[in-house]
């Protein structure tokens, strides 16, 4: 994990506030395949043997967060608990975006 800095988040003196209002960038990467697509397609492989509709339970999860929606076979719900909801949406869509059957012709 990397956190980029683009702003000081406490006041510095000479700048009067303005250190409030900026906005700091943080940036999760890990080396290797990313994190977020590994674990979805463990949960995901961990829905479909236990016979649930994956795509289903997954939207079920990001929405509400309860991690019930998620098997605990192959200990799937520790496992999707460890990545943000965000992140997971995050590969979601960038798989989805950058998918070459999904670009404009």
């Amino acid at each position: 994990m990397s956190a980029v800095r683009e702003a000081n988040p406490t006041p510095h003196p000479e700048r009067k506030g303005l250190d409030d209002q900026a906005t700091v960038r943080f940036r999760v990467e890990e080396p290797g395949p990313r994190r977020a697509a590994r674990v979805l397609r463990q949960v995901y492989q961990a829905l479909v043997e236990k016979g649930y509709h994956p795509t289903s339970q997954l939207v079920g999860y990001l929405l509400s967060g309860d991690p019930t929606y998620i098997t605990s076979h192959r200990n799937a719900r520790s496992l999707i608990r460890t990545v943000e909801r965000d992140e997971l949406l995050e590969e979601i869509i960038e798989h989805y975006v950058n998918c070459p059957e999904n670009r404009p012709s």
